[in-house]
């Protein structure tokens, strides 16, 4: 995958417009809400796509996050993302760590790299857990947020920068 600070630029993958990333209705769900109201925009290897707003899109079932630990989770959409109502997104979990080293600054969070290059970042979610665990695709995050937290993000691109605290 060639990013635009690559020196072979030859397209791009990014995403131009916010995601609008949320927990979904159903769940253990996503959904998209882009504040423009029309949906999201983004690019992979210099091809257009459009993904509408939708609701209740399946999370990827992935490991378990034990309590009091920290972790970025990564959400990608690729070329197919179009015409899957249900299982458009692709997650991505990054390291986990102890949420007290987090916040001192002792350990940062990474972001995770996409599943594959014809995956394009549009948004990930931090999930610090306090009193639950958390598996991907199995834990409603209302459970999470009822005892830790859980913060969206919109991305253009994965971040080189990690998360300090």
């Amino acid at each position: 995958m060639y990013n635009l600070d690559s020196e072979m630029v030859r397209g791009g993958t990014v995403c131009l417009s916010k995601a609008g990333l949320a927990e979904g209705t159903n769940a253990n769900t996503l959904k998209t809400a882009a504040p423009n109201g029309a949906g999201i925009d983004y690019c992979i290897d210099g091809i257009m796509y459009h993904f509408t707003d939708r609701d209740n899109l399946v999370m990827t079932a992935l490991a378990i996050q034990p309590d009091a630990y920290s972790c970025l989770y990564l959400v990608t959409m690729n070329a197919t993302s179009l015409a899957d109502t249900v299982n458009g997104l692709t997650i991505v979990k990054g390291t986990q760590r102890l949420t007290a080293d987090v916040i001192s600054g002792r350990y940062p969070l990474h972001w995770p790299q996409p599943s594959a290059v014809t995956e394009c970042p549009i948004g990930g979610f931090r999930i610090d857990t306090d009193g639950v665990t958390f598996t991907c695709g199995t834990t409603d995050l209302a459970a999470v947020v009822a005892a830790g937290t859980v913060t969206y993000y919109d991305l253009f691109a994965v971040p080189t920068a990690p998360i300090t605290s």
